[in-house]
Formats: C-alpha cells, sequence, structure tokens
C-alpha cells in the first residue's frame, strides 16, 4: 500500500503478493547510494559549516542548485526600468485603470520606459490628448483548480499565506501524519507528506466527490475526476501520493480543540487546497 490509512492497511494485509524483487533492488541499491552519499559528504559538511546536522542524496544536490543560482544572483547586472498606468475617470465619477499598451503608435515593452525623464515625457504625451472609451465587453472566463499539494508546493504556501518556515511546516506535518490524539484515539490527520506525486488514490477521489456533491451541490462536482497525475516532474518517484486529508469529514473547524493554532491553520490549509482540486473551475466575469 501507498498510503497509510486504515482501509489501504486492512486491504493490503488481506490480499497479499509475492515479493517484488525489483522493488527490493530498488531500495537496496537507495540504501547504498544513501550510506555511500552521505558518509563521504556529511564529515565535510560538520568541518565547514559547524551546527550541520547531515548530507546525503537529497540535501547535497539541493545545497548544489542554491549556490549555483547563488552565483547567478551575484553576477546579475539590474538594468532600471519603469511600468505605466492610466486611471481614467467615466461620467458616472468612478474610475477604470488600465496599462499602456501602445503610444505614439509605438508598442510599449518591458524597457520601454527606462528612467524617470522617459515616463515624464509619456505622461505630457497623454494629458496633451483626449480619450473616450469605444467599446466595452464583457464575458466569462474560468480558472482551473489547482492540484493538491506536494512537499515543495506545501513549504511554499504555508510560507507565502501563514509565514511559516519549511522545517516548522515539515514538523508540523509530521505531527499530523503521525497522529494526534482525538477523544482517545490516535489518528494521522493527513498522508504522507514528503511526496513529488500529484496523483490521489480512487477511493479518496470518491469520497471528495461526494462531500462536495452533499455540501455544496452538484454544480460544483466535474463529470470526470480531475486528474494531477499527467503533470508529472521530470524524473519524479512519485512513489508517495499528494498531501491531502486521509478522511475529508475530518472538516478543519470540528478539529479546532483536538488541534494547535498553527496545527489548524496548516491542516485547513492542506484540507481545502485538497477538497478545491476536485471542484469545477471557477467562472469570472471578465
Amino acid at each position: 500500500f501507498n498510503e497509510i490509512t486504515k482501509k489501504a492497511v486492512t486491504n493490503g494485509i488481506e490480499n497479499p503478493r509475492q515479493i517484488e524483487d525489483h522493488l527490493v533492488d530498488a531500495y537496496m541499491a537507495r540504501r547504498a547510494l544513501d550510506y555511500l552519499v552521505g558518509f563521504n559528504i556529511s564529515p565535510i559538511l560538520w568541518t565547514k559549516l559547524p551546527g550541520s546536522k547531515s548530507a546525503g542524496r537529497v540535501q547535497s544536490v539541493a545545497l548544489k542548485l542554491l549556490t549555483e543560482r547563488e552565483h547567478e544572483i551575484e553576477v546579475f547586472n539590474p538594468d532600471e526600468f519603469w511600468t505605466l498606468n492610466v486611471i481614467f475617470k467615466t461620467q458616472n465619477n468612478s474610475s477604470i485603470t488600465s496599462n499602456v499598451f501602445q503610444l505614439d503608435g509605438k508598442k510599449i515593452e518591458k524597457f520601454s520606459f527606462k528612467n524617470k525623464e522617459d515616463i515624464n515625457k509619456a505622461v505630457e504625451i497623454i494629458k496633451g490628448k483626449k480619450y473616450m472609451i469605444s467599446d466595452i465587453t464583457s464575458k466569462i472566463f474560468t480558472r482551473n483548480p489547482v492540484g493538491p499539494f506536494t512537499t515543495s508546493t506545501l513549504q511554499q504556501s504555508a510560507s507565502s499565506k501563514l509565514g511559516f518556515g519549511a522545517s516548522r511546516t515539515m514538523q508540523i506535518a509530521q505531527r499530523l501524519y503521525q497522529g494526534i490524539d482525538i477523544e482517545g484515539d490516535t489518528k494521522g490527520l493527513i498522508t504522507y507528506m514528503r511526496t513529488d506525486g500529484t496523483n490521489i488514490s480512487k477511493d479518496a477521489v470518491s469520497d471528495f466527490r461526494q462531500y462536495i456533491n452533499n455540501n455544496y451541490g452538484k454544480e460544483y462536482v466535474p463529470d470526470n475526476p480531475n486528474n494531477y497525475s499527467g503533470k508529472k516532474a521530470k524524473n519524479a518517484q512519485e512513489a508517495h501520493e499528494a498531501i491531502r486529508p486521509t478522511n475529508i469529514s475530518n472538516e478543519p473547524n470540528s478539529l479546532k480543540k483536538y488541534l494547535s493554532t498553527d496545527q489548524l491553520k496548516l491542516y485547513d490549509l492542506i484540507w481545502s487546497r485538497a477538497l478545491s482540486s476536485q471542484m469545477n473551475p471557477a467562472e469570472f466575469d471578465r
């Protein structure tokens, strides 16, 4: 089984199978790689960065990517450019903000206004002319839901929306995964939080769709389940599901008295993202 839920574990016990040699070999290779890389690099890391814990197949590559990016940042030469927006007043005294697309027959590019002088000249040209709105059109556009969280997207969202650092996010997620004491019973609230997979198990998708139908209405349920496993990252192992609630019926509000403030915030983020990933696209007037 690749999801730690009661249903998956009991199903796995009831349906034993032959051990797959390929999977065992893959595990042995991975263990050897951890040993070879970790034992060679960790002592260097402890010497150069006192207080560091360890290095391995993942941390070493991540560190290399970070240092290469840092070198790119160091040699980058910034170029100045300005942007220009115009606010139009309408007859009923409301306003419409617009980006300038074209000026004096020339299309506006990123570096069209390189300094304040260029902007001032453009402002004078605009002020010296009169404008009228020739056409207003309105149409509906849709925005597809984003997929459920992987480790990296969870860390990014928790940082931007909750102000959590990566390590803090993972510590809280680990606690939600390992289990919370709910009325004398330890319940794991989310699936494994170290994953690059974007797929969700069929059983969970079915539960999500039923929950959406019962609580929001059938117009929010797509004809076919949304599938995110097609958007695979190159070389991603995807051994685990995306991060999702183990039981969608465990609503954040119902768990308030069992979770700390930070745990509730992160669980709410995971629960909402997973649920919305199985909804119809949002519709807007543009």
